[in-house]
């Protein structure tokens, strides 16, 4: 009689314990999912941007700022990059010099294509 109760005991304790793991492992799924949901819809929001400069020497830096922000050295233009829509400013040196500090938007439906320097 003891040990029938004692075997229920374990089997109980082993269901309960395995119902904890089933569900964490299903929230855990669940959250994955939702994650990668959001990464899908960030990267779709992306739009590609070219950076064009028919002048530009190759001894330069190149900053953007923003939402998407990244520096460049000794960059060959034109540029592709993927960015969220939204307002930047873009900077440009040469020889460590800055010569461009303007603003710019990036938009949906659009070209996109910034022109450094002319």
């Amino acid at each position: 009689m003891i040990r029938i109760r004692l075997d229920r005991a374990i089997l109980k304790g082993m269901i309960i314990i395995f119902g904890f793991f089933y569900t964490t492992t299903i929230i855990a799924q669940s959250e994955a999912k939702v994650m990668q949901s959001q990464q899908d819809t960030i990267q779709s929001n992306l739009i590609v941007v070219t950076f064009v400069c028919k002048t530009c020497k190759v001894k330069n830096k190149f900053a953007v700022s923003g939402k998407e922000g990244f520096t460049l050295k000794e960059v060959k233009f034109p540029i592709e990059r993927k960015m969220k829509p939204g307002t930047y400013e873009m900077t440009y040196w040469q020889n460590k010099v800055q010569q461009i500090h303007l603003p710019f938007t990036v938009k949906t439906g659009s070209a996109n294509q910034i022109k450094v320097k002319e």
